[in-house]
């Protein structure tokens, strides 16, 4: 099958059978059981904890109490077979309140599996956790658990059905279809446990009798030989190994009189173990495993695909309706191999027989038909052998296409690609779903709640207006019609996928005539001077989203070019010697491109200042290193330099929050430094600069559609109050202009300011085109869209641009296209994607600021960065540039502290795929393939 890997994934397995209400027991589909399943990765182990109470000093875990007079027993296989007498056994002890069972996502076999309760649970945090949750019980620095694997937990499945006093559990073969259906074979193996069951609290008459004085019952608790029952856990001792015993899943238990009876007693592991009366259960885990997992594993039609299974079931039993009083056997499904080893654990006769058994049915019943092109009718196989079809798809019929339609089945390698699109999409959204549920849980209130569900509903149906009406492929197409790289491809080799656009993207033709226009007609002292100003103006409008006039008006903000941004900051931080003395102190965030970096450490040597750095993760430096802002800033604080965008992780940082809590804390002397090289060309920075309010915001042009030229918007006052020196006075009746040269020495390269006006007339024609190609409505339906930004900072604010609306048609085109792509990298199992882990916080909860925390609709922009752990970055930059895909490899001139916080070797650089507007689908499908081709890369 297509995409069939994904059947063997514990993690994906939870994420669709695991059940958060213990179990799916219904009156629909009264035989089937699922086991409450929580999926995390190592950082989020003590938000799981919290959740489920494993913290909560005042919860008990023990499963029945010590010095009662009620006599529990467990229930055995081997003595439930069918007694002549009609005595009722003793009920099972009580469930334990909280056990569970904690795997390793990325592991197999008897390894990185542990059993959890309130006991040892602190065993899987570190000291600083332990500290986090108020307590001193961590036995070592380090979790149990690795910092970069995925976990799920598995609530116990309780009670255990054992067999000779020892858990087990039963190996059951499946098959699921290409046409959707599901079977399981009548004939499994049972495999059981080499310590006898204990819990560490039963009060069974048989455990004291059968257990030695000496025995550490709390020891046995946790013990793998007590709870794991895989053969390859217990067959290293012979002595204790019960071997494969072979069982029928078609036949009930016999009667005790029976021989068969007696020898199966005997435990006689020859002898078939009947289990029919689990088999109701278990094909009922079967037939929703291949319905919930159907629409991951499409597209084997063509070749007739299959996916042979090896299910594991921990039996057990709940309570019936019945009137005798009877409890209902039942099968718990833990984990699912695809496919399941070809050899038996003993090689004995019995094993190897019915092993030969299940693979020769299999070959009868689909393989031989498909290959010989004997089962061209539309009708079950007829030779079946064991397998016993327990799920149909109620569309099957429409889906068994006639021959003359078989030629337009998608082909596999494709359907493959899309199936693992549509299961990053599905986690994509339950992970949503689960930080939506934790907000929920802790600070979220009713009404947001209800406005947050309803929007997320209205965009999974598709309800909502804009969604409906918005055609992004128009919008797409018209964009690069106006590029001279996407428009006028002349040959093969110039009509290449372009995914560098972070390290220059392409310009549209309305720029690159202007310059062309204005180095035709060069005339320095009246036309070069003009478009100095008028560009000024221009850029000014663009990154505020306000009329130029207007913005000229208030005298508030003032742009200044030079020849990148990089050259910019450093003369903004050399002009700020003046006011930074020793003691002041200057935070630098850890994800800052080195330009946002580099002279603001020159200015701490040279001036005394502190440097102190805002790091993307917990630090262990409390004083000068945190991801937590709030704990950095003091009224010494004088420069925060923060990017708007890292041009690594993709992710927007909440300017407004952080200008609100540096000028408060500060008194209004410290000054926010915004890097928003990164995020213009997707963010257009709008509103960041108006509401948010920065000191500083400097973009870079030829990243943002432009030519090479810097612009650097400023407060005037902090201008005014740069501009003056021992020498010379602060001169507040400075007009703009002669502010601005203090700031742009020598001649303007005036050629690029050209291109500057012409950048702005490009939002404005792309922003027109959206407005002719939706209705009146749909246009009031963005317009909305876009002042919404405004509810979150401030509710006196001026009304909003039409600009605005190209920077919504921009983030609704970038996002699908970021979507697709995270959707594919997230299934690549060599694949590490370099992102933010959600520690980076403003956090100015403890400051006295009325803003909000942390705003929770912050963009992730499509620049994507990831490594392969087998191969090299540069390697798959060549594979990708010699197939028509230009993209690059290399650190980025990101600081070496980032590469440390997220655990990358300093020798290591990532592969970057950055994208924009003009990028398509069709693009990133061809992007996939090409990754596809390399050797080694699933």
């Amino acid at each position: 099958m297509q995409h069939g890997i994904i059947l063997d994934d514990k993690w994906a397995l939870a994420r669709l059978l695991g059940n958060n209400n213990t179990t799916k027991y219904t009156e629909d589909n009264p035989n089937l059981v699922t086991l409450e399943s929580h999926c995390f990765r190592r950082a989020e182990f003590v938000t799981f904890a919290n959740r489920v109470g494993l913290l909560d000093k005042k919860k008990s875990n023990d499963c029945c109490d010590l010095n009662t007079a009620q006599k529990y027993q467990y229930e055995d296989l081997l003595p439930r077979i069918r007694p002549n007498t009609n005595s009722s056994q003793p009920p099972p002890p009580p469930a334990p309140s909280n056990l569970w069972v904690i795997k390793d996502a990325m592991s197999n076999g008897a390894g990185g599996i542990w059993i959890v309760d309130e006991s040892n649970v602190h065993d899987f945090l570190t000291y600083d956790e332990d500290d986090t949750v108020n307590t001193q019980q961590s036995s070592s620095t380090t979790s149990i658990l690795h910092p970069t694997h995925r976990y799920i937990a598995q609530r116990y499945a309780w009670p255990p059905t054992l067999y000779h006093g020892r858990k087990c559990h039963v190996r059951v073969y499946a098959l699921i279809t290409s046409d959707g259906k599901a079977y399981v074979h009548g004939k499994a193996f049972l495999h059981v446990a080499n310590e006898l069951f204990s819990n560490g609290e039963d009060n069974t008459d048989d455990k004291k009798e059968e257990s030695s004085g000496d025995e550490n019952d709390k020891k046995m608790k946790f013990e793998p030989s007590v709870h794991i029952t895989n053969c390859c856990a217990n067959s290293h001792d012979l002595h204790k190994f019960a071997g494969e015993i072979c069982v029928d899943l078609k036949t009930v238990p016999p009667s005790s009189s029976d021989d068969d009876g007696e020898k199966l007693k005997n435990g006689n592991s020859e002898t078939e173990l009947p289990l029919g009366d689990y088999f109701p259960s278990i094909s009922a885990s079967v037939a929703e495993l291949a319905k919930s997992f159907g629409p991951f594993i499409k597209g084997g039609e063509a070749n007739g695909g299959f996916e042979y299974l090896g299910l594991d079931f921990v039996l057990s039993s709940i309570e019936s309706d019945e009137e005798d009083g009877c409890r209902k056997p039942v099968s718990y499904l833990l984990e699912v191999n695809a496919p399941p080893s070809q050899d038996t654990a003993t090689g004995l006769p019995h094993a190897e027989a019915l092993h030969d058994e299940v693979i020769s049915d299999l070959l009868r019943m689909w393989v031989l038909p498909k290959v010989l092109g004997t089962s061209k009718e539309k009708k079950e196989p007829r030779d079946c052998g064991g397998w016993n079809c327990v799920y149909t798809p109620t569309d099957v019929g429409k889906e068994e296409e006639s021959e003359s339609s078989k030629d337009n089945l998608i082909v596999p390698s494709k359907a493959a690609i899309i199936n693992r699109i549509r299961w990053a999409l599905f986690e994509k959204r339950a992970l949503k779903e689960e930080e939506s549920l934790e907000r929920k849980s802790t600070s979220t209130s009713p009404m947001e709640l209800s406005k947050e569900t309803c929007l997320a509903s209205q965009e999974n149906t598709g309800e909502c207006e804009w969604s409906r009406r918005f055609d992004q492929d128009a919008f797409v197409s018209f964009a690069r019609s106006q590029f001279h790289y996407f428009s006028y491809s002349s040959t093969p080799e110039d009509n290449t996928v372009f995914f560098e656009s972070s390290g220059g993207s392409q310009v549209p033709h309305i720029v690159s005539n202007a310059v062309m226009a204005s180095m035709s007609n060069r005339d320095r002292s009246v036309v070069g001077s003009t478009q100095q100003k008028e560009a000024r103006k221009a850029l000014l409008a663009l990154l505020t989203n306000h009329d130029c006039q207007d913005m000229i008006s208030t005298n508030e903000l003032v742009a200044v070019m030079g020849m990148n941004a990089s050259s910019l900051l450093d003369l903004l931080a050399r002009k700020m010697r003046n006011i930074i003395s020793k003691g002041d102190e200057i935070i630098i965030s850890s994800e800052n491109h080195l330009a946002n970096v580099t002279p603001w450490l020159s200015l701490a040597t040279a001036t005394g200042a502190t440097v102190k750095w805002w790091t993307v993760t917990a630090s262990k430096d409390e004083r000068n290193e945190s991801c937590i802002l709030s704990d950095l800033v003091t009224e010494r604080t004088r420069v925060v330099a923060v990017s708007h965008v890292s041009n690594v992780l993709g992710m927007e940082r909440d300017i407004p929050a952080i200008c609100k809590l540096v000028h408060h804390v500060t008194n209004g002397k410290g000054q926010v430094v915004v890097d928003g090289v990164a995020a213009a060309p997707h963010l257009l920075s709008s509103e960041t600069i108006t509401l948010g309010k920065p000191d500083w915001y400097v973009v870079s042009l030829h990243k943002l559609f432009g030519p090479h030229l810097g612009c650097l918007v400023g407060n005037q006052q902090s201008m005014l109050q740069l501009n003056c020196t021992d020498e010379v006075e602060q001169d507040n009746s400075l007009s703009n202009d002669d502010l601005c040269k203090s700031w742009e020495p020598g001649t303007m390269n005036y050629e690029a300011c050209s291109g500057a006006i012409a950048l702005k007339e490009y939002f404005d024609l792309i922003t027109s085109k959206s407005l002719e190609m939706s209705s009146r409505q749909t246009s009031n339906q963005i317009t909305a869209e876009s002042s919404d930004y405004h509810s979150r900072i401030n509710t006196d604010t001026p009304p909003i641009s039409h600009k605005n609306i190209a920077r919504v048609c921009i983030q609704r085109v970038e996002n699908r296209l970021l979507d697709h792509l995270l959707g594919y990298l997230q299934t690549c199992v060599h694949v590490r994607i370099i992102q933010d882990a959600g520690q980076m916080k403003v956090n100015i909860d403890n400051k006295d600021c009325s803003i909000q925390q942390d705003n929770t609709d912050l963009q992730r922009i499509p620049i994507v960065c990831f490594v392969h752990e087998k191969i090299n970055s540069q390697t798959i930059v060549d594979h990708c540039r010699k197939n028509g895909v230009i993209c690059r490899s290399g650190k980025f001139l990101s600081t070496s502290r980032l590469w440390n916080e997220l655990g990358i070797e300093r020798n290591v650089e990532v592969v970057r795929f950055s994208l924009a507007h003009y990028n398509t689908l069709d693009e990133l499908n061809t992007s996939i393939r090409v990754l596809e081709m390399i050797d080694g890369w699933s």
